[in-house]
């Protein structure tokens, strides 16, 4: 009996080739999309979960408030973390950590060898011995972790170990960070995994940061984003009533300046990849929003497939009437026709399932290419894949082979030998109607929410910043060792590609931020907010083109002198006017200046923030970088030339360079990465609805063919033929098109509200999605009405 049903659908898929095709193009597409979109979701929720104590791990947050305005924080003070250990609230282990993100490593030179230089960014990590107590980097036991306390040691891994020596025993060597720390090799782990937000390959001991830093790294004045610290609690301990001992530890001995510190709070290890409020050392966020937003589309593309299928089955319903109708005579069951046409549709979606293993190979390299992502695809290495594929497979057939089975099956044999069906007995053509309604709302929410992101991307890139990133070079100095290259400032600009130079803690737009404390007016309290603090060189603003409101830049010093604010600033310390500001006292510091200038406010962070009041004043030791503004019709000789320059100034110091404007666009790659993803599933979701229109219509053809017969016969044009069955699906379309409006507007209002700076919803979004849905469908429609309208009408009324 199986084997009859075997051949039996093996012969009727043969025979209906196109049938089959667009059936199992259809649910490929849907299998495969939802497969690429299992990888990602599976690989962003898995982001540090194979840490042993990662349940029970915290990193401690700061609330803090001003003036009215509050936000959160990881950047711990260092003098929390002694503070904590002193006065232990039943925390297992307390290890702090200090993430660089640009670092140089020199292997020394050898008898054989001259030395070698590396820049490694992102892979420097101050770490002390209980951070691998905490932390499931490494495999067994490592008696060598317990160095990490003394000064001036360092762990690899082993990517790395093998890069520096692959000729000898790591362990012992020395190396030197930023041509100013020689460091020990202590011990070799294995590498990191991708899926961490720990993306060290060199844990240096945390006891050498403050030989780096050009800030105290353990005073309360200084609160660095790359400076954060984790707990682990004790099996079974409530972290309400952990957090709750360690507010009522730690806020007493909070200085008194600093009392905008307002409260701690636990945050859980498993969110640290996916708050957007709160940094971590990948630079990498993922809300979680986003990622059920990517599982809801996979779950939404494939239930489009299915409802392409079940179009089309029941489009073929006509068809195959008789053969129901021949089964049930010669005693064919009920339930032996739904199995027959169930067992055809596992063939469909299992021939869809291998299909859509093909073309996810093909198109992976070009989702880790987007998405900046390392995604592996085989089932050798990863059985979750068949556990994920398996149940895909049945689940697929079920929902997209349950209806036409059963619609099929219930068809009165009589009726069916005579051919004295109707739509409604055969196919529901109400209900096929209602799906294709869904299929086209699906459409057209995908294409305006594309629409309306690519809106918001377009106002992040035209929107005025309040200075000039264009043609601006900037140059990471080592370890923030600005003098050198000081020096040489008069022979960078003797060549005249380079317009303008400046030496700056950070561009005006940053991931690096530093807030400080500061006393006005000659108060011998400190203001209740913090500072946004940018140093500088006089250049400053001439290179960026930022415009004084009032004022002066400050005059040339290697040292806080006087200040130059931000109207933000300005208005914060309740001074009328800018000019009015100008001559005011600040101290920042422990050093006293005047305020010489008020400058228009500039955006420090990405437009999902608001302006900070900010300070700008010089600190040649707080240089990480180096700025030049160059003329790009000259790229090539300025970037030459700076090259020269920088190899006279640090020999031992790989040159490296970025375009300011290029590495702004970081800050939105995520939103673009959504658009990107946005246009390809709406695409794909159209060629779908488009298989499913296509079912519908040949369907209402093979209904109609008579009628198609005689209105030609009586003179309808092919014109008329082809009006009479597009009208029917513009109504859907239309329908579509009122259920996805309220639908998309709803979805790309919350989406819009992560930007404190944002657009208003462009109604023209709703119009395209609308027109170009209705556009495609009827060039859809119009291919097989008109096949139809220009068929035979003596053969369509002979049709029986």
């Amino acid at each position: 009996m199986l084997k009859t049903y075997f051949l039996t659908a093996i012969r009727m898929l043969l025979r209906n080739r196109s049938y089959s095709f667009l059936n199992i193009m259809g649910l490929a597409l849907g299998i495969t999309c939802s497969l690429l979109l299992f990888l990602v979701v599976r690989f962003e929720l898995s982001f540090d979960n194979f840490h042993e104590k990662g349940d029970r791990t915290y990193r401690l947050a700061i609330r803090h408030e001003a003036d009215g305005n509050s936000g959160v924080m990881a950047s711990i003070p260092g003098p929390i973390t002694d503070i904590l250990r002193q006065n232990n609230p039943g925390l297992e282990i307390i290890t702090q950590v200090f993430g660089e993100q640009d670092g140089q490593i020199t292997v020394p030179a050898t008898a054989n060898k001259p030395a070698r230089h590396y820049r490694e960014p992102g892979a420097l990590g101050f770490v002390e011995s209980d951070f691998f107590r905490m932390f499931s980097f490494g495999k067994g036991n490592l008696p060598f972790i317990e160095r990490l306390q003394e000064p001036h040691t360092l762990i690899l891994t082993q990517q790395l170990a093998t890069k520096y020596f692959p000729d000898k025993e790591p362990v012992g060597q020395v190396l030197r960070l930023n041509n100013q720390l020689d460091l020990e090799v202590i011990g070799v782990i294995p590498d990191v995994p991708d899926n961490t937000d720990f993306p060290f390959k060199l844990f240096v001991s945390y006891a050498s940061a403050n030989e780096l830093s050009p800030y105290e790294i353990s005073e309360w004045g200084t609160v660095l984003s790359n400076q954060n610290l984790y707990v682990t609690l004790p099996a079974g301990a409530d972290y309400k009533e952990i957090e709750a001992s360690i507010n009522r530890i730690v806020l007493p001995h909070i200085p008194k300046k600093h009392q905008d510190l307002k409260s701690f709070f636990l945050q859980p290890l498993h969110d640290v990849h996916h708050n957007e409020e709160l940094f971590n050392y990948s630079m990498r966020v993922v809300p979680m929003e986003v990622i059920w937003a990517m599982a809801l589309i996979g779950i939404i593309l494939l239930l489009t497939a299915c409802i392409n299928f079940i179009n089309l089955a029941t489009g073929q319903a006509i068809k195959r009437s008789k053969e129901v109708g021949m089964r049930k005579v010669l005693g064919c069951s009920y339930r032996q026709i739904i199995l027959q046409f169930l067992g055809e549709t596992f063939l469909i979606t299992f021939a869809a399932t291998l299909l859509s293993v093909i073309l996810t190979e093909i198109s992976l390299p070009y989702l880790n290419q987007l998405l900046e992502l390392k995604l592996t695809f085989s089932f050798v290495r990863d059985p979750l894949l068949l556990v994920f594929l398996g149940p895909l497979l049945v689940l697929v057939t079920l929902i997209a082979g349950l209806y036409p089975a059963y619609m099929l099956a219930g068809l009165q044999p009589i009726a069916a030998l005579k051919n004295r069906l109707n739509t409604q007995q055969v196919a529901g053509l109400s209900l096929r109607r209602v799906l294709v309604v869904l299929q086209f709302t699906i459409c057209q929410v995908l294409i305006i929410c594309t629409l309306v992101v690519g809106e918001q991307m377009a106002y992040f890139r035209n929107k005025p910043l309040g200075f000039n990133k264009e043609s601006v070079v900037l140059l990471r100095l080592p370890a923030g060792n600005a003098t050198k290259l000081v020096s040489y400032k008069a022979n960078l600009l003797k060549e005249p590609a380079i317009q303008k130079v400046s030496f700056t803690m950070a561009p005006p737009t940053s991931i690096i931020i530093a807030e400080n404390g500061f006393k006005f007016n000659g108060s011998s309290e400190p203001m209740p907010f913090r500072s946004h603090t940018k140093f500088a060189n006089e250049a400053y603003f001439n290179l960026f083109d930022i415009p004084f409101v009032a004022g002066r830049a400050f005059t040339a010093s290697d040292t806080i002198k006087e200040f130059v604010i931000n109207e933000t600033m300005r208005r914060k310390l309740a001074i009328p006017t800018a000019q009015e500001a100008l001559g005011y006292k600040l101290n920042m510091a422990g050093k006293d200046g005047i305020i010489v200038g008020v400058v228009q406010d500039f955006h420090q962070s990405s437009l999902h923030h608001e302006l900070p009041p900010a300070i700008i004043t010089s600190q040649l030791s707080a240089y990480y970088y180096m700025a030049a503004k160059i003329d790009m019709n000259q790229k090539e000789a300025a970037i030459r030339h700076l090259e020269n320059i920088w190899n006279k100034a640090y020999s031992d110091d790989v040159f490296n360079y970025e375009f300011y404007d290029e590495t702004f666009e970081l800050f939105y790659r995520e939103e673009v990465r959504q658009q990107t993803l946005f246009k390809i599933f709406a695409f794909i979701a159209i060629v779908i609805g488009c298989l499913g229109l296509y079912g519908l219509i040949s369907f209402m053809v093979a209904q109609r063919t008579k009628e198609v017969g005689v209105r030609k016969v009586l003179g309808a044009s092919a014109l008329d033929i082809t009006i009479l069955f597009s009208k029917e699906f513009v109504k859907l379309v239309l329908v579509a098109f009122l259920f996805a409006c309220p639908i998309a507007y709803y979805l790309m209002q919350k989406w819009l509200e992560d930007f404190t700076y944002r657009i208003d919803i462009p109604y023209v979004a709703f119009l395209i999605a609308g027109i170009v849905t209705l556009s495609v469908a009827l060039i859809t429609m119009s291919s097989k009405a008109i096949q139809a309208a220009l068929a035979d009408p003596v053969q369509s009324l002979k049709t029986e």
